[in-house]
């Protein structure tokens, strides 16, 4: 059984290429894939899990928050 793409959202950034995808797995459990992609095709992915989503959020938005205080 193949992955069901849920959601998928491309960023293009300079010259880097983010892409964000919804996925469940074939255990039927959701996931988030962060992908960068640089100039030269190199490929970099970053996955959370349903269940570790919330706490990955709060990270998240503390770091933009420092980030936005400078």
């Amino acid at each position: 059984m193949e992955r069901e793409r849920i959601f998928s959202k491309k960023l293009n950034a300079g010259k880097r290429t983010y892409f964000f995808d919804v996925k469940r797995g074939r255990d039927g459990s959701v996931y988030l894939v962060i992908t960068e992609q640089t100039e030269d095709k190199k490929r970099n992915s970053l996955m959370v899990f349903e269940d570790k989503v919330e706490g990955f959020m709060s990270a998240l938005e503390e770091a933009i928050s420092k980030m936005k205080e400078g």
